[in-house]
């Protein structure tokens, strides 16, 4: 077969760069000049795929850094002690008693039925205006107290609250009144089982090792690992503890995450606009705080909510590194009182495929020292396998790559941590 004649043109047409592209050429479909494409050169592909995809997970850094604790039971139950102490709620109108010189005088007030279980005979109470009476005597809905010698007792209205000072005893006596023992509020949840898997048909496998123009399969295999911490990150915040029934009518069981369970619980929640965000943390944060002087709790939210937040306090840009942890945060911090905010960001909360849209307006402020992630015992908390095929014995001509993660949330005092969503 001869040589192919030809008369170059403008741009050496008809050949010429123009028409020097590879097959599947984009430029081919771009250009408005009729170009051509040719077999005889190869598309020009980086060989290593870009990771495109968010990779915020120092909530998930925070949280494992205590390491997993062991269960024998993917269903586990946990054990909280309260203060000890509660406020008394008056239940009806209680009509002032006046003073009598070198004398107590004795006033019925009417407890609501949550109340009367928290006190008892001996007990000192504080009225809201600070008047001081003692209990004397309890029935199934009232308590009678005495006033301090020579002084009155005020008027009690439905809803006022009293406060409890302490016992008190007297020389001399052969009796105790009151005892009490400790209370405990019983919690549960769910250990969760997670997979993300991969199969390939053998030729198909191979004509990608042979002729692949990127690492897609090396790429592909990572990808499973990745999408797992995804997948726990989402049931960690957004986990809702129950059971489905899956296509094949097997039960899973679901683990509840920490949204879920602070609204469950009856977390402090705040709604507020921009202009009352610092009103509304200064507020919730007093309320909530049940930790020690000098302590520290973690402010999450996504990178414009967390510098909305910045913005409304203005922050200097202070440090914050855990000694305790094996890897640097970089994370801004402010103080409040006796206490420390450590701000964490959460940017996979703005993709819609992971949480609904809701969650690119809100601040969650958790007390990292209740949280706990758990695992069954004997299982680890994440593991990786794959399936044989033809080539080693199997009838099965194809592979498949798997990885599997288990997971479960003990949140201890949800009510030291509190929301706020910002309209």
């Amino acid at each position: 077969m001869a040589n192919e004649k030809y008369t170059p043109g403008v741009q050496n047409l008809p050949y010429g760069n123009r028409n020097v592209n590879p097959e599947g050429s984009n430029y081919q479909t771009d250009s408005g000049y009729s170009v051509e494409e040719t077999n005889r050169i190869a598309k020009e592909i980086k060989r290593r795929l870009f990771d495109a995809a968010p990779a915020q997970y120092d909530s998930l850094k925070l949280a494992f850094s205590k390491g997993f604790q062991d269960r024998n039971l993917d269903e586990f139950e946990y054990l909280e002690y309260t203060f000890g102490r509660s406020p008394l709620e008056a239940n009806a109108v209680s009509g002032a008693v006046a003073a009598v010189p070198g004398a107590d005088v004795t006033q019925t007030i009417t407890l609501t039925a949550v109340s009367i279980e928290y006190i008892g005979v001996d007990e000192l109470i504080i009225y809201p205006d600070g008047t001081k009476a003692v209990v004397v005597a309890k029935t199934a809905t009232t308590i009678d107290v005495n006033s301090l010698t020579s002084v009155g007792l005020p008027a009690v209205a439905a809803g006022d609250i009293f406060a409890v000072q302490s016992t008190t005893n007297a020389d001399g006596r052969d009796k105790l009144n009151s005892f009490s023992r400790l209370e405990t509020i019983t919690r549960y949840n769910y250990i969760q089982r997670f997979y993300k898997a991969r199969r390939w048909d053998s030729w198909e496998m191979q004509k990608y090792k042979n002729a692949g123009t990127t690492d897609y399969l090396e790429v592909d295999k990572k990808q499973l690992m990745k999408q797992l911490r995804v997948d726990v990150f989402n049931t960690f915040w957004n986990g809702t503890r129950g059971e489905v029934q899956l296509e094949d009518l097997s039960v899973a069981k679901l683990s509840g995450g920490i949204y879920p369970t602070m609204i469950a619980a009856g977390s402090a929640v705040g709604t507020t606009t921009l202009a009352g965000l610092e009103a509304t943390f200064k507020a919730l944060a007093f309320n909530t705080n049940y930790k020690s002087e000098g302590a520290t709790r973690f402010v999450y939210g996504t990178d414009e909510r967390l510098h909305d937040f910045a913005r409304v306090f203005k922050l200097p840009q202070v440090r914050y590194e855990n000694k305790t942890m094996d890897f640097d945060l970089n994370l801004s911090m402010i103080e409040l009182g006796s206490s420390r905010y450590v701000l964490v960001h959460c940017e996979l909360w703005r993709e819609e495929s992971c949480f609904t849209a809701d969650w690119q307006n809100r601040i969650i402020v958790l007390d990292q020292d209740t949280i706990q992630p758990v695992k069954l015992k004997g299982v680890p908390a994440m593991w990786a396998g794959e399936t044989d095929n033809q080539q080693q014995g199997s009838l099965d001509d194809f592979k498949i790559w798997w990885v599997q993660a288990q997971f479960g949330l003990e949140f201890h005092n949800p009510l030291a941590s509190f929301i706020i969503d910002i309209i």
